[in-house]
């Protein structure tokens, strides 16, 4: 199977994800579209900073894939004399690919914080804050009878017609359906000027929102209709997803247990924190990958005394304390790094295709008085 760009943006925005899940201020998706040739080679890296720009250049790739966006902001014009403009045109002349997924793996079904429970083996036992839904649409379809199967087997290719664990799951029921072939017309069924009765099934099922369109058009593209009659309509009811995991031990720990368990197994050098609540023990605990510090406050609203996030400010870190809640900052770009090299290694696994993992130069160091000379 041949492998472009867009089969990698189906895989983020309707496999692994959703578009939906951005939120606005977000960038996610086609930063740089320059081609859409095959693909023989990816890179992952956090950010989409110009040595990952020359490293995926350097070693051949035509996509290079980033958590953190390019754009983050509109702009109003490019100078190819700046950072950003040389970044643009060094993709350009290259024909290079670059995509960004930052809030739309935040949120996803299985995000970066369902990955870092995973590498503590904590049990994930519900999502932290800013729960939404993501919509559910009932498809409706009329088609003559015999053509129900093929009808069926494009929804369950779009990805609709998925209940829990079962799948192809309609309903249709039969009737007849009647149309008058117009002039310029070319009718499967009939003749042009004669009113035509023909026995039909209505076939209906639901679909998740992002695979509303792939549905449609699926369904398009095999039924025997000239003009197809459908009907979509928005449920009341959806998945849940939301920002962040509440995580539980089988058994408590103490934070120093806590951040030893952190430096093995997820390879952290530095570890902040802004409270240590004496030898006090715990079992759940709250992660947002990222910079999460400043949502302390919902841990309070679910009972959990220990936030594992990145990016903690001073006034956070103070209020937090004076609240009971320790906030543990591995780093933005520790929280985040190794999920990028989990993504790589299901897209090699998922398309057979050839991926590498680019760290970036850019990261927080701390410096301390005993280590100079």
């Amino acid at each position: 199977m041949e492998i472009k760009t867009k089969n990698i943006i189906d895989f983020f925005e309707r496999e692994f994800s959703s578009k939906n899940r951005e939120y606005e201020w977000d960038s996610n998706g086609i930063q740089l579209l320059v081609h859409d040739k095959k693909i023989s080679k990816i890179v992952f890296a956090l950010d989409p900073t110009d040595d990952s720009i020359d490293y995926a250049i350097k070693m051949g790739c035509e996509l290079l894939v980033t958590h953190h966006p390019f754009f983050f902001r509109p702009i109003k014009h490019i100078d190819f004399s700046t950072v950003i403009g040389n970044k643009i045109v060094k993709c350009i002349r290259n024909e290079l690919n670059l995509l960004s997924y930052h809030t739309v793996l935040d949120r996803a079904d299985y995000s970066l914080n369902d990955f870092i429970a995973d590498k503590l083996g904590a049990e994930v036992i519900s999502g932290f804050t800013d729960f939404r839904q993501e919509s559910y649409y009932k498809f409706v379809v009329y088609v003559p009878k015999g053509y129900e199967t093929k009808i069926i087997d494009a929804i369950d290719v779009a990805g609709g017609g998925k209940i829990g664990n079962y799948s192809k799951c309609t309903f249709y029921a039969e009737g007849t359906g009647t149309f008058l072939p117009g002039e310029n017309t070319n009718p499967f069924l009939g003749k042009v000027g004669e009113l035509e009765e023909v026995n039909e099934y209505k076939l209906e099922t639901i679909v998740k929102g992002k695979y509303l369109q792939k549905l449609i058009n699926n369904v398009l593209s095999v039924h025997p209709y000239e003009e197809v009659a459908y009907d979509v309509y928005k449920l009341e009811m959806g998945e849940e997803y939301s920002l962040g995991r509440i995580c539980r031990f089988k058994s408590e720990i103490t934070l120093d247990e806590f951040f030893n368990m952190l430096s093995e197994k997820l390879n952290i050098e530095n570890i902040r924190y802004n409270y240590m609540f004496g030898n006090k023990k715990f079992d759940k605990f709250a992660i947002v990958t990222g910079s999460g510090a400043s949502l302390w406050k919902d841990c309070i609203k679910h009972g959990v005394t220990v936030l594992l996030t990145g990016d903690m400010k001073y006034h956070d870190a103070l209020d937090a304390s004076e609240h009971g809640v320790t906030i543990v900052d591995i780093g933005h770009f520790e929280s985040e790094m190794l999920f990028m090299k989990h993504i790589a290694d299901i897209i090699a696994s998922r398309f057979s295709i050839e991926t590498l993992y680019y760290e970036n130069k850019c990261k927080i160091k701390n410096w301390r008085r005993n280590n100079a000379r």
